[in-house]
């Protein structure tokens, strides 16, 4: 008995059924009301953080940055080129990835043989789950890479099912624009190779177009990998410091793995779960069976190594398409009858979900009650309310910048921190504010003040004065910004300080200042 239509490496017993057709208008219909759906809470966020800081890095133009490639910072260049300060344009490429990523998880059902419905189920579960909306919300690293390795991923299962050797070429193609994103991809194509070298098809390692494939991906990495020897490979120190974030605002692995599962959603969950059980219980997915392998030493990688939960986002919509592709939708046995049953409401809790997230969120600043006293509770603010601040930063650092006399105003300004630099960058605009400059992880890269720089503002926490007075003749401190209930180091426990003398010549100065960690008093 045939239960699915593609059935690669199984003898059958009678002709395979025609290939369903893939529903192309209808997935890219789903596609686009997911995006459009998603999109509303981007509309309503303030600029994170790490947006702010892609737009000022894509001013500062590098064959890579300390913290990722130059594929964001340089979307972000365009986007504000474009539209300067509008979150919503920024954030555009992010939505078009989600999408993206629903077609893939759809082409995904298709060459497993899926039906129609299968390709729809599997858009939808993706269109519908935490992780698309998370995607979808900001720009980042993130928002790509996810897609990007879901593609990875799709092109390869299509090549176990045509064996068209051009596939290869563009999987080195799309691993190389994905490492333009983010150091992440070696570490997943490692997992997908050890998965192919465990569970099959091992024939794929002799092809010479692999190979080709692979040279484009090692000469795309040759400028970044030139850059980061050269710059004493901050990419490995970051690896540390993201995971001691993690572990401080994420609970640590025990904490992740939960994470990782409720990123899936529920209808995703249900298809991923029955995806790694008939990978590892059907013949007809034996081809395919280097999933399971490679999935397990990428849960493994991330725990193990303190990453954060979505690292593993990129094989979701793989998973997505194998769990629908799977279910034995013309069988009318037990097991077909129970899923007709199941699977409507499902998908439509599944919806109802996803609906109340962006219809409630971001909640509304108002609403904030409480300070926040540690990381975890950073994240959950930033999660439910959003980020806020930055305006009232800058307009703080303008007011004491202008109180100073002209003729004493300086001709730089320090921010403690890459959030706070990339936030008086841009919002600095308005103000008419010197060069912002910061030692604090990428931004650290970008260089110091000019060497003939005699006095600087500093903008950092409360409690940096002492620090400070080791580092320059004199420190004043001009004001303090502290917002009830605001974010520390973005509109609470800041002070702002004029700093003249520095003890040492700005190239050897710079170096003792930088610091990967982010400073937030917390």
């Amino acid at each position: 008995m045939v239960l699915n239509a593609a059935a690669p490496a199984v003898d059958l017993l009678e002709p395979s059924p025609p290939r369903p057709t893939f529903a192309k208008v209808w997935v890219l219909l789903l596609a686009a009301l997911s995006a459009a759906f998603l999109a509303v809470p981007a509309l309503r966020y303030d600029f994170f953080g790490d947006e702010l800081y892609f737009v000022a890095a894509g001013a500062h133009r590098s064959v890579t940055y300390a913290d990722q490639g130059v594929l964001i910072p340089l979307m972000a260049h365009l986007a504000d080129a474009l539209a300067p300060g509008s979150a919503p344009v920024l954030r555009l490429p992010a939505v078009l990835m989600t999408a993206g990523a629903v077609v893939i998880s759809a082409a995904v059902a298709y060459e497993l043989g899926g039906s129609r419905t299968a390709q729809l189920l599997a858009a939808a579960a993706y269109g519908v789950s935490p992780l698309a909306a998370t995607q979808a919300v900001q720009l980042s690293t993130f928002s790509f890479d996810a897609t990007l390795q879901a593609t990875i991923i799709w092109l390869l299962i299509r090549w176990i099912r045509t064996r068209d050797d051009r596939l290869l070429i563009a999987l080195g193609l799309t691993a190389a624009i994905d490492l333009q994103v983010k150091w992440f991809i070696p570490t997943i194509l490692l997992c997908l190779g050890a998965g192919v070298l465990v569970a099959g098809p091992r024939q794929l390692l002799w092809r010479p177009a692999l190979w080709r494939g692979a040279a484009i991906f090692v000469a795309s990495a040759v400028p970044g990998l030139w850059w980061q020897s050269t710059h004493g490979w901050p990419a490995l120190a970051m690896s540390k410091v993201i995971g001691a974030e993690q572990d401080a605002a994420g609970g640590g692995p025990l904490a992740c793995m939960p994470q990782m599962i409720g990123l899936a959603g529920l209808l995703g969950g249900l298809l991923a779960g029955w995806a790694f059980w008939c990978l590892a219980r059907q013949r007809w997915l034996r081809p395919y069976l280097f999933m399971l392998v490679a999935s397990g030493l990428l849960v493994l990688v991330v725990l193990v190594g303190h990453g954060r939960p979505y690292y593993t986002a990129g094989f979701l919509p793989v998973l997505f398409g194998i769990g629908a592709a799977s279910p034995p939708y013309s069988v009318n046995d037990r097991g077909g009858r129970l899923l007709r049953v199941v699977a409507p409401p499902v998908v439509l809790l599944s919806v109802a979900i996803i609906a109340a997230l962006v219809a409630t969120l971001p909640q509304p600043a108002s609403r904030v009650h409480g300070d926040i006293r540690t990381q975890a509770d950073f994240a959950v603010r930033t999660s439910i309310f959003g980020y806020s601040g930055w305006s009232d930063l800058t307009a703080k650092v303008a007011d004491a910048y202008r109180q100073l006399p002209e003729a004493e105003r300086p001709k730089a300004i320090i921010a403690q921190n890459y959030w706070q630099a990339a936030a008086i960058q841009n919002f600095g605009r308005d103000y008419d504010l010197p060069p912002v400059y910061s030692p604090n992880r990428g931004f650290g890269y970008f260089g110091p003040p000019p060497s003939d720089t005699g006095a600087v503002l500093y903008v950092g926490l409360g409690d940096i004065e002492q620090s400070l007075q080791r580092q320059f003749g004199s420190v004043t401190v001009l004001a303090r910004l502290n917002v009830p209930n605001g974010f520390p180091g973005v509109n609470s426990d800041i002070a702002i300080a004029i700093c003249r003398g520095p003890v040492h010549p700005w190239p050897e100065l710079w170096p003792a200042m930088m610091d990967l960690r982010l400073p937030l008093g917390i």
